[in-house]
């Protein structure tokens, strides 16, 4: 991204009448814990890669509307933009250009939200700011400095973002991943004996204990099967609900792997042995959720999907949260594409969307577009 001299913020050069806002997926490998009291839960691991991400344009307009892929949830977004932060009559119109499938592991719905809030922010924020005695929170230096028309976000930004369209009630990979990307590990939230899971979701969120861009070289093929649906909403609750806690053992181990497998091959740019820390994470995160996945009707056709993988030479596959979303990771870009050529002659594409994505190192990113 270009250098260039910090904008003023305070002038009329700081109300644009048109933005755009790309943003990276989320592929999360799993949770280190849940639904012991005693401990924290929710935090887990997850990356953030380039495709498919989402891409919005909003412009000022008469009233708050939005078009395009999952335009109700564009505009309740918007909507909780303007009760957070007093945007009494401003009107916005949101285009969702393009977006990954909902509900498939891919975080479209977090991504999708922090996009929404920051367009909104950075249109109406100035004479809000001034006039209305809003709550609506300057952006950091760190975005200040991006440049004078691409702007990237820091991650008070993205909390910030956040706590206005009620995002990061469990996990908060892509919260931090909205800011800058990277392999992310989070530690999780405490939770009050018999609270619900999202009381107070965003007040305090899960920190954040590491972040490593991983090598550009290094690919992900990203394969999600056409029509399925993962777990969500009032089903996902209910199935948190009926979980027993997860054993402390598992979480220590998965803590193990995650702090002295995952993340120092990551930052070795050790391949092999980064795979192999994703398989054995991913297959361990899954064990406590066993007994509400394995009802998901695409659950044995994902676990057909691994063992194909494995059998191909993939190192390193696992699936993201409930899925269908599976991620392969691969050393090159030839090496990307030859797993989706031996995918395509299997006839696997014909049931799946599949894309060689880059591991993202920016996040997301805002342009001012007149």
């Amino acid at each position: 991204m270009m250098a260039a001299m910090k904008p003023d913020r305070t002038g009329p050069s700081r109300s644009p009448t048109a933005v755009e806002v790309r943003t990276p997926a989320r592929l999360h490998l799993g949770m280190l814990s849940f639904g012991d009291t005693r401990s924290r839960s929710f935090g887990g691991v997850g990356v953030m890669v380039d495709r498919p991400g989402v891409h919005l344009r909003l412009r000022r307009a008469d009233r708050l509307e939005a078009r395009g892929l999952h335009a109700e949830r564009a505009l309740a977004f918007g909507q909780a933009c303007q009760r957070a932060w007093n945007l009494n009559g401003a009107g916005c119109s949101i285009e969702v250009l393009t977006a990954p499938l909902g509900h498939a592991g891919l975080g479209s719905g977090t991504q999708l939200a922090l996009a929404v809030a920051a367009g909104m922010r950075h249109l109406f924020g100035p004479a809000t700011d001034a006039e209305a005695g809003s709550a609506m929170p300057h952006p950091s230096e760190a975005e200040l400095e991006s440049s004078e028309h691409d702007w990237l976000f820091d991650v008070r930004d993205a909390m910030d973002l956040a706590r206005a369209v009620g995002r990061g009630r469990r996990s908060c990979v892509g919260v931090y991943g909205f800011s800058r990307g990277g392999l992310i590990v989070e530690s999780g939230r405490k939770m009050a004996a018999g609270a619900p899971p999202d009381e107070d979701a965003t007040r305090d969120f899960s920190p954040m204990v590491a972040r490593v861009r991983l090598p550009s070289a290094w690919r992900c093929v990203v394969i999600v099967g056409r029509e399925a649906v993962g777990l969500h909403g009032d089903a996902e609750k209910a199935a948190f609900g009926r979980l027993p806690p997860m054993p402390v053992e598992i979480s220590g181990e998965l803590a193990r792997i995650a702090l002295l497998d995952l993340l120092p091959a990551a930052v070795e740019g050790k391949f092999i042995e980064f795979s192999l820390a994703v398989r054995k994470y991913g297959d361990l995160a899954g064990k406590p959720f066993e007994q509400e996945s394995r009802l998901l009707p695409y659950a044995q056709a994902t676990l057909q999907l691994l063992e194909l993988l494995t059998e191909l030479g993939v190192p390193g596959c696992a699936q993201s949260s409930w899925g269908p979303a599976v991620m392969a990771c691969c050393e090159s870009l030839e090496a990307a594409g030859r797993l989706v050529d031996q995918l395509d002659a299997l006839g696997m594409l014909r049931h799946h969307d599949v894309v060689i994505a880059r591991f993202d190192a920016q996040g997301a990113m805002l342009r001012v577009v007149e």
